[in-house]
């Protein structure tokens, strides 16, 4: 299979994933906003490509209206500073301790290589074994048959979900089809196998399992093979999810599970079962624990275990009325972009009686490069009479990118290098993504369209200078 068919395939299954799952100058900031937010005027160009869109997914909560969230779990927890608000849109910026801490995932490493107080490391070889290089993705080319479909939008998913949590520099990425099991260095091959061959590899009990190869002395992951079965219900959404990111974790290299009753929202639990963080698969702790396995053998861009904290620098957008938060948390050294909204009324855009013509939405775009926050104007347009066109494109535009910091210089320092954005999108149902061909340098974009009469529209842009999310109303 093609590169070009497998990033196709991606593509479809991200604007699939609602359905399936349930010019300015800049707005004013005050010199008080600035808190401990670099004062770096120059762009970071060392972001390796983001290897795929964010994760896009619904979930409802009781009685609520559904929420859309793209990206991870990321939205601060603790009150952020108002800046001010501009064009509906109300801005924020601040620090908040989201992080676990350095002694919980120490905590964590030593639950993985102990039981009632026998160290099994030696035996077992349990513990952290992250891969040296961003793992490739190789997949049975039995997924690509109808019937499998199902089981490749969950592997896809999954992948998406946990790419959300790693560093740019090992980030997975499908990038060839095999019939014949097996995995070559740097490697993560997927096979899909009869319940009687997953029975005799993983165990009798289980549904699914990860094989890997791994240097015992140097600690790390070489390739590993992920069992699951040719007969995997996906029908629902969370239950698939969660056995192949079980399994995906073990293949990037948590080897082991931790105690169910001291880590309770872990998805790596020995007795199988976690409490759910509502709206995400994959809780705080195994994300943490995935990202400090990877991000500290780039000590060069991010923070290692001796400079581990556990608090973000936060950029926020939220409109007035509620309905569309978006931000960037930067962790460590990391920038994570997230959004989140509600859901439109059972409407497509396409199908709302009270849009006709061309519809725009103004906001902002909020982002960092670097630990350089900056900040810009955010515009969509939609021709909705073009909408019935699968190959029609709409504009997005991204104006006047400015560093957070220099909005009091009358330089050109006070701008960043690319000022002016501009995309082009595709829109299925509510679910928005640029245009892109191979390579992605030119970044990812991906939105929705949210509010209870499509009001409100937003999304994450993840590109080689910088990392980010817009939001926008009508």
């Amino acid at each position: 299979m093609k590169t070009r068919m497998i990033a196709a395939v991606l593509a479809v299954i991200a604007l699939l994933a609602l359905a399936a799952c349930g010019g300015g100058e800049g707005p004013p900031v005050t010199s008080e906003s600035q808190l401990d937010y670099s004062n770096t005027a120059a762009p970071r160009h060392s972001y390796t490509p983001y290897q795929t869109y964010s994760h896009i997914y619904t979930v409802g909560r009781g009685d609520d209206p559904a929420l859309v969230y793209i990206g991870g779990d990321l939205e601060p927890r603790e009150n952020l500073r108002h800046v001010t608000t501009l064009n509906g849109i109300r801005y924020f910026m601040g620090a908040s301790r989201d992080g676990v801490g350095v002694d919980r995932l120490e905590n964590y490493e030593t639950d993985l290589t102990t039981r009632d107080g026998d160290d099994r490391l030696g035996l077992y070889g349990d513990g952290f074994y992250p891969f040296r290089v961003p793992p490739r993705v190789v997949v049975d080319t039995e997924f690509w048959a109808e019937e499998n479909f199902g089981i490749l939008v969950a592997f896809i998913g999954s992948m998406m979900i946990l790419n959300d949590g790693l560093p740019p520099e090992f980030q997975m990425a499908v990038t060839d089809t095999r019939t014949t099991p097996g995995a070559y260095s740097g490697e993560i091959f997927v096979s899909l196998e009869s319940p009687d061959r997953i029975s005799s590899v993983c165990g009798a009990r289980a549904v699914a399992c990860a094989v890997s190869t791994t240097n015992r002395i140097w600690g790390y992951t070489d390739s590993a093979v992920l069992y699951l079965p040719n007969d995997f219900d996906t029908s629902a959404y969370t239950f698939p999810r969660k056995v192949i990111i079980h399994e995906l974790l073990h293949a990037l290299g948590i080897q082991g599970h931790v105690d169910s009753i001291e880590f309770p929202d872990s998805i790596m639990g020995a007795a199988g079962e976690y409490i759910p963080n509502p709206g995400f698969v994959i809780s705080k702790i195994d994300r943490e624990v995935l990202q400090i396995m990877y991000m500290s053998q780039r000590t060069d861009l991010y923070n290692d275990w001796g400079e581990w904290s556990d608090t973000s620098f936060h950029v926020m957008g939220a409109s007035e009325d509620g309905a569309l938060r978006f931000g960037v948390a930067l962790f460590n050294g990391l920038p994570q972009p997230w959004t989140r909204g509600a859901l439109p009324d059972d409407t497509a855009l396409a199908d709302n009686d009270g849009l006709s013509g061309t519809a725009t939405w103004n906001g902002a775009l909020l982002a960092f490069s670097g630990p350089s926050p900056i900040a810009g104007d955010a515009e969509l347009e939609v021709d909705l009479g073009t909408l019935a066109d699968d190959d029609s494109e709409q504009d997005l535009r991204f104006r006047d990118i400015y560093f957070v910091n220099r909005f009091e210089s009358d330089g050109e320092d006070r701008w960043f290098p690319t000022r002016n954005i501009d995309y082009k999108l595709t829109v299925s149902d509510n679910a928005f993504q640029n245009v892109t061909d191979e390579g992605y340098e030119e970044g990812w974009v991906t939105g929705a369209f949210l509010g209870s009469n499509h009001e409100h529209m937003g999304g994450t842009l993840k590109r080689t200078d910088m990392v980010g999310a817009f939001g926008g109303s009508r």
